[in-house]
């Protein structure tokens, strides 16, 4: 997985490219300390480039979500590929964060 930062009025958006899977964990502290730094109240993951997210990848988005709540901040999840997005329903992710179509 490959992000992208761009910084909005609101907040910052990151773009995540390829496979987001449990062997991303280290490039996944390098996007979580994005997050944590950027400024405003709102981020968003823009997953429209993603091609596939595994369950532990699932796991980070949720930590990462968690994070956001400690700190005062939003996480959004924007424009799931149609797999990922049925992903994210079965696992009731939209009942946690925002997940725009």
């Amino acid at each position: 997985m490959q992000f992208t930062q761009e910084t909005i009025p609101s907040g910052t958006v990151l773009s995540l490219q390829g496979a987001f899977t449990f062997r991303d964990h280290h490039a996944f502290r390098s996007l979580l300390d994005v997050l944590k730094a950027a400024p405003g109240r709102s981020r968003v993951l823009d997953l429209s480039q993603l091609e596939f997210l595994d369950s532990a990848a699932l796991g980070m988005l949720l930590v990462a979500d968690e994070e956001g709540r400690r700190a005062g901040w939003t996480l959004t999840l924007r424009r799931p590929p149609a797999r990922i997005a049925q992903l994210l329903e079965l696992a009731a992710v939209d009942t946690l964060m925002t997940i725009e179509k």
